[in-house]
């Protein structure tokens, strides 16, 4: 057994000293970062998403957790804490829609009605005043109309809320662990001035690895991933036509399909971003390293650092849109677990 697959199914959620570390979330998807905040010690007690398979998932997974299915324009702070019992809330975290700041869409930004959803998210920051909150979205939301809206987001942010706020800081899952490329946007906000310091990386791409980084382990190549698979939840393998398994099986490691534009894994290296499948368009899953056909969903939550108990409910293809949006838990519980050593000094 390699140890990155070890690392995985060894993760458990133990809520035994969670009890003073009662977090929420907000557009939950299939609950990566939900998961990797929940390993680092918060107690998860509300979770909240448009997509009932979405809710369903994290009632699997997380069975002390209220997930409820709402619209979140018609959530109130008041009913979150009406359900939650008005237990103060340490950690609120979400990363609201991101189709519509993504360089993969069609950067509609903040006209786009997607967009729009964040200032909901803000509004519940204002409404429940939590000790802290996380928003994550994607690296493209940094250079949108020229940076732009950035700063206007930000500046909103700041303004509307009155929170603390370190630099924002964009992390790669590959340098906590994860075996896959994978940049997102983290803002961390504390209601008061609080000590904060983003994780330090653990890993680094080998040609950067100097005298100043020696004590970082090598980014880990995605074969580690994809080992000993069958048989498990979420693993169902889709069957492609004679045509496309011949195209497939003639592009090489690191290459791509010149008619689907699916790229192939390089098994020796981390894999590109995992994307969203979907049978309308967009992205698609990978090219498995070693046979001609997409990787499942699974594979996919693989490398994106779930284990192997956590299960996603739903289609085949919303199985893949709850992997292929998450944030990796692996990632999540680095940030996680620097929040909490902020929070442990926090002036209440």
């Amino acid at each position: 057994m390699n140890s990155y697959f070890a690392r995985l199914n060894a993760l458990s959620l133990n809520t035994e000293n969670h009890h003073q570390l009662t977090a929420i979330s907000l557009f939950c998807g299939g609950g990566g970062l939900d998961l990797g905040l929940s390993l680092a010690g918060f107690d998860f007690k509300y979770a909240n998403d448009e997509i009932p398979f979405y809710c369903d998932t994290i009632s699997a997974n997380f069975p002390e957790c209220i997930a409820e299915t709402k619209d979140i324009r018609q959530v109130t702070g008041e009913d979150i804490e009406q359900l939650l019992n008005h237990t103060p809330i340490s950690l609120l975290a979400g990363g609201p829609p991101c189709q519509s700041f993504s360089i993969l869409g069609r950067r509609g930004s903040f006209s786009d009605l997607r967009g729009q959803l964040v200032f909901e998210y803000i509004r519940l920051i204002n409404e429940l005043k939590p000790a802290a909150f996380i928003f994550e979205n994607v690296p493209g939301l940094l250079t949108l109309n020229h940076g732009q809206d950035w700063s206007k987001l930000f500046y909103y942010f700041q303004e509307e809320t009155g929170y603390y706020f370190p630099s924002p800081k964009v992390l790669n899952a590959a340098d906590y662990g994860v075996p896959q490329i994978r940049k997102r946007v983290f803002i961390v906000g504390f209601r008061v001035p609080t000590e904060f310091h983003f994780p330090v990386p653990t890993h680094s791409h080998p040609s950067e690895l100097d005298l100043y980084s020696q004590d970082l382990i090598p980014w880990l190549p995605s074969k580690l991933a994809l080992e000993n698979v069958a048989g498990l939840p979420n693993h169902d393998i889709r069957l492609h036509g004679d045509r496309v398994r011949c195209r497939y099986e003639k592009i090489p490691p690191g290459g791509r399909d010149k008619v689907d534009h699916t790229d192939r894994i390089d098994p020796e290296r981390p894999s590109g971003t995992v994307l969203v499948g979907s049978k309308s368009g967009g992205g698609r899953p990978h090219i498995h390293p070693y046979l001609p056909r997409h990787i499942t969903v699974r594979e996919a939550a693989r490398l994106q650092s779930f284990p192997d108990w956590y299960k996603f409910s739903g289609t085949n293809t919303a199985q893949y849109r709850q992997v292929g949006n998450a944030v990796p838990p692996l990632l999540a519980m680095a940030l996680g677990e620097s929040i909490k050593q902020a929070l442990v000094n926090y002036p209440h």
